[in-house]
């Protein structure tokens, strides 16, 4: 079940969605099996620090975050990854590593040029046994996501 949290805010912004459950599935490529699609069409938020300041960024199950890339895009900013401890608490209510790409949490938000050309994008709906399938169009705009062009680089 989506945390309430998230549906209100789903909800107060006037963002549709589409709920779906499955069994529980952690990892990225595990859970685009789960939900049935393209592993090209979820949504993976990845926790980063861009000067000092927390920000999402966002590409495909298939890929991972090109930090230098997005330190380029913006300007020769300093990016890197931040390890899960460091951010433990901060997506409340949601389970580490299921929180969805949404300004509920008071981020930036960085998405993949390619992902963002998706018509319709899927990620975790909060928990690993939830989803929530959105159209990326709206969702960009809901959200303020920034395009960013080679954000993600395919997984070897």
């Amino acid at each position: 079940m989506i945390p309430e949290r998230i549906e209100r805010y789903l909800v107060d912004h006037h963002l549709p969605f589409v709920h779906t459950s499955h069994t529980r599935a952690v990892a990225a490529q595990r859970f685009a099996a789960a939900e049935h699609v393209p592993g090209d069409r979820i949504a993976k938020p990845v926790v980063v620090r861009v000067d000092g300041e927390l920000a999402l960024a966002v590409v495909s199950a298939t890929q991972k975050v090109d930090v230098h890339e997005l330190g380029r895009a913006l300007g020769g900013r300093t990016v890197e990854l931040v390890p899960e401890p460091e951010f433990e608490g901060r997506f409340a209510p949601c389970e580490v590593g299921a929180e969805p790409p949404l300004g509920l949490f008071g981020l930036a938000i960085y998405v993949d040029a390619a992902l963002a050309r998706m018509s319709r994008l899927v990620m975790r709906g909060g928990t690993h046994e939830d989803a929530i399938e959105v159209d990326t169009a709206e969702w960009m705009r809901s959200e303020r996501a920034v395009p960013i062009e080679g954000l993600g680089r395919w997984s070897v």
